[in-house]
């Protein structure tokens, strides 16, 4: 109980990853790939959420269905990396390094629990039941919270953003001031 409000909130922090990572993503010159990838953490509950939306043959869905697979393929060992590295750093409690192993993915919470449970190994328990229980609360709020506030709010963020960063706007605003710049010369200079 003491822990439930930490539990309840903790999808707040993936709304970091969306004003992270989709500016990142238009830079690179990825479109509407960017909104289904970067709006949630793309666990199960999140790609079946965007191929409702958009379908399954949508940008969107690509983006969502790559970030998925990446983190199935590299993230498991990522994250269990992640967790040592943090655990050294020794400046967490390792409770709150179990409940942040739960991001609704069975695989990945597996990796980081057990390498904190190593760790740890007096509080192998309480890290285990924590990050099950934070497993499970974001697989419930995760849906809910990607629905009605990560994605509107990619989205939004996204049709702002992407004229201004997009690099295929950024040539062309390049190209249009060149142009420009040359007609100023030629009528300068004639």
């Amino acid at each position: 109980m003491d822990v439930g409000p930490a539990l309840a909130f903790q999808e707040l922090g993936h709304v970091g990853t969306i004003f992270l990572a989709l500016p990142i993503a238009l830079m690179l010159g990825i479109k509407k790939e960017a909104i289904g990838a970067t709006s949630s953490t793309n666990r199960d509950k999140d790609y079946g959420l965007i191929c409702h939306l958009y379908g399954a043959d949508s940008p969107e869905a690509r983006g969502s269905l790559s970030i998925y697979i990446i983190g199935f393929l590299i993230g498991t060992v990522y994250i269990g990396f992640l967790a040592s590295s943090v655990a050294a750093l020794n400046i967490f409690n390792p409770l709150a390094l179990g409940m942040a192993c739960g991001i609704g993915s069975g695989v990945m919470m597996a990796a980081c629990s057990g390498t904190l449970a190593t760790i740890y190994s007096q509080h192998s328990d309480q890290i285990i039941m924590l990050a099950g229980a934070s497993d499970m609360l974001a697989a419930i709020t995760g849906i809910y919270f990607t629905l009605f506030i990560s994605l509107p709010l990619t989205k939004k963020i996204y049709y702002w953003l992407e004229p201004r960063i997009s690099p295929k706007h950024t040539r062309a605003a390049v190209q249009r001031n060149i142009t420009s710049e040359k007609g100023k010369d030629t009528k300068v200079g004639g």
